[in-house]
């Protein structure tokens, strides 16, 4: 007798159905093979023996064999082991029993199938991508079958020879959520009393959802993703602090909360009846379960009026008991208040390179230089120092994961760029080759945001995207899942996010891997190495933005210094409309500052009876913040000396042209990129109207061969009177 047929025979010994699978394949050769399947020896031996002597063996699962089976699948970049872990950190470990090792590396896991319950086939929706379930009308492929990649299927430690286990009532739970609820007790193979939490749990899960669960008890729903995951907030938590919760990850009828702020609930994926059971049993399933089993006679409202509750800490927002209007969950504007209120234009965290509560992307060739520029303005960031030699910025927290560099790495970086033992950086809190969670799943967003939470970080670096996360960087579902758990997380919190990655073969295409990349940052640069006017250097060029106020280009020249290498910005000035100098100029004589909000500089304009288009206050105030960022050295002096700059004649001097090339005489003020003076704006109206003026109808452009301006409103028009 072949061994394969000795194995079909011990298998059917056992109650499991057994069919012949075809080889080099994973399928029977029968199409109805559901129904053909059999324990009958004798057709097991005319199959073995006849036309399917060379075929392998598949169990067939379910109702009538008695078994079902978890398949953890690690093909196609799927991770069943790791899904494994996760599921049995959270609800606790699966009992021994039969576990075969499959040909492709994974393991297949035989429990009892339960009476009175059916277990349906899954591909990975119900416990998370890479473990499947074979129940009823599926098949697993059993030993001694040989793999189509020449591999054999093998019971491990002889495994075979154990009783499949009762799976836990937490498993039966989350395969069952939708489940009618079992009317046996009793399980008529064995004469074992069942626990019957999980019938009680698939009769809660049935007549109940999730918004109505979680509004009742005050959460906050702040969204859904295109793959229908919902995004929820903790009771008594803004939600423009971030997600607490998430419904259906992954496909699952499931909630998976990863804040710790709740005690009744701690962080963990739940079931409606699970989320039940701890909101008002304390946890206590069995406890859950009798009292929803007393209470099935009783009609669904009157059921629910009378639960029992575990008092929370975090008392509902809603104090009223009742359940939350809905159209207050959709966030709508509300106009007057929107109107009323001031908007920031520019918010940058460090200018020009990393806009505040935003998500940026940084990609480069290897080796071009962009963890150590990225380093230097993280680290000018945490310091307060100088970013890129423009003037200091408040210091802020900054987390910076590093996935590459050793210590020995950093501190020659940090010396470098001229750092030591006397810098305080404190908020430059620093995690090299970090053993954290991949930042694509929710373990890595929970770890993430613990971090964050710890070190009040307002800026994040992730250096580098392929090394952070555990999905293909190819695939646009590791990129989506990225945003969905960590990028959408921290984003809702304030917190900028910037991840460095590689280019692909062509530089001009983006970053390497999935097109995907773009789609979800506000804004995407690329570096490279270039020349700048004084010596080496990079050049930052914006391929991507959902942001207007970012400058194209970006030049930054490095220097060698007595105390390091330096990176200055060489210029990084936005492209600004003809005339925005003059409107500035404008602006500044009416009181507007650089401080002020969009709305506050129109306020000012019509206060002094004047109007100014919206696009050009806006304008304005860019290039005023632009110059209030600049390091001015003559600036400085002329406020030490309170000297007048006199003219140079060095500098070129403006002058009206007209449309036929002639120049025309001008006392329009002087400027140039180190100073840049202005007369007040009265004394620049009385000057133009003094000045020699063309032949009517002749266009004049004002030209500045040192400020790129050339605005085209006649100063007598500034304000449209």
């Amino acid at each position: 007798m072949n061994e394969t047929l000795q194995q079909a025979l011990e298998y059917a010994e056992r109650g499991w159905r057994v069919i012949p699978i075809k080889p080099n394949e994973k399928r029977p050769p029968i199409q109805s093979w559901q129904t053909v399947a059999t324990t009958d020896p004798e057709t097991i031996r005319k199959w073995w023996t006849t036309e399917y002597r060379n075929h392998g063996i598949g169990i067939v699962t379910g109702e009538e064999s008695g078994v079902f089976v978890l398949d953890i699948d690690v093909t196609d970049n799927k991770d069943g082991y790791h899904e494994l872990e996760r599921i049995e950190t959270l609800f606790g470990e699966l009992p021994n029993g039969p576990r075969a090792l499959t040909g492709s590396g994974g393991m297949h896991l035989f429990f009892r199938n339960p009476a009175g319950l059916t277990i349906k086939n899954d591909a990975g929706k119900k416990l998370g991508t890479g473990i499947d379930v074979r129940g009823e009308g599926g098949q697993v492929v059993a030993a001694p079958t040989v793999h189509p990649n020449g591999n054999t299927y093998q019971w491990i430690d002889d495994s075979e020879q154990l009783e499949p286990p009762d799976a836990p009532n937490w498993l039966l739970e989350l395969l069952t959520e939708t489940a009618e609820p079992a009317t046996p007790t009793t399980n008529t193979t064995t004469g074992q009393q069942i626990d019957e939490t999980y019938s009680a749990a698939a009769n809660y899960n049935r007549r109940t959802n999730w918004f109505d669960l979680l509004t009742a008890d005050g959460w906050t729903f702040t969204g859904q993703d295109s793959n229908g995951e919902q995004y929820w907030t903790r009771p008594n938590k803004d939600p423009r602090d971030g997600v607490s919760a998430t419904v259906g990850h992954e496909g699952r009828d499931a909630l998976t909360v990863f804040t710790t702020s709740v005690e009744w609930l701690p962080a963990g994926t739940y079931s409606r009846f699970g989320y039940y059971a701890c909101r008002h049993h304390n946890g206590d399933r069995s406890d859950a379960a009798r009292y929803i089993r007393e209470q099935d006679y009783k009609p669904v409202e009157q059921f629910l009026n009378e639960l029992p509750t575990t008092e929370p800490n975090n008392e509902p927002a809603n104090t009223n008991g009742e359940i939350i209007n809905r159209a207050e969950l959709a966030h709508l504007v509300n106009w007057a208040q929107f109107w009323n209120s001031d908007h920031t234009d520019e918010d940058w965290l460090a200018y020009p390179l990393i806009p505040r509560s935003r998500a940026i992307s940084l990609f480069a060739p290897a080796k071009a230089g962009k963890s150590t520029v990225v380093l230097a303005v993280a680290a000018a960031i945490a310091a307060g120092k100088p970013v890129l030699g423009l003037k200091p910025v408040e210091p802020a927290n900054v987390l910076y994961l590093d996935y590459e560099m050793t210590q020995a790495d950093l501190y020659e970086r940090l010396t470098e760029l001229g750092y030591g033992p006397t810098d305080n950086l404190e908020r430059l809190h620093y995690a090299l080759l970090p053993s954290l969670p991949p930042l694509d799943t929710i373990e890595g967003a929970r770890a993430i945001l613990a971090l964050v939470d710890e070190t009040q970080a307002e800026l994040v670096v992730v250096d580098t995207f392929g090394r952070a996360v555990e999905g293909d960087e190819d695939k646009a579902d590791t990129v989506r899942a990225f945003y969905r758990h960590t990028g959408l997380t921290l984003k809702a919190k304030g917190v900028a996010v910037l991840r460095t990655d590689h280019s692909g073969k062509a530089i001009e295409k983006g970053a390497r891997g999935s097109s995907a990349k773009n789609d979800d940052v506000d804004l995407v640069w690329r570096l490279q190495r270039t020349d700048t006017t004084t010596g080496k250097g990079v050049t930052l060029t914006r391929t991507h933005s959902r942001i207007s106020w970012v400058p194209e280009t970006v030049k930054i020249t490095r220097t060698e210094t007595d105390n390091g290498t330096d990176y200055k910005i060489e210029n990084a000035v936005p492209l600004y409309p003809d005339g925005t100098a003059f409107d500035m100029q404008a602006l500044k004589a009416l009181g507007v500052t650089a401080d002020d909000t969009q709305r506050t500089a129109h306020e000012k304009v019509r206060a002094a009876g004047n109007e100014m288009p919206v696009r050009k206050i806006r304008n304005a105030l860019k290039m005023m913040k632009a110059k209030q960022r600049e390091i001015d050295p003559l600036e400085q002096i002329h406020k030490r000396t309170s000297a007048t700059p006199t003219r140079d004649a060095s500098i070129e001097q403006p002058r009206d042209v007209a449309d036929d090339g002639t120049s025309v005489a001008s006392d329009a003020p002087l400027g140039n990129k180190a100073t840049q003076d202005f007369a007040p704006v009265s004394q620049t109206l009385a000057s133009a109207r003094r000045r020699k003026r063309p032949p009517k109808g002749t266009r004049v452009t004002h030209q500045f061969a040192t400020d790129n301006e050339q605005p085209t409103t006649d100063p007598l028009d500034l304000f449209g009177n």
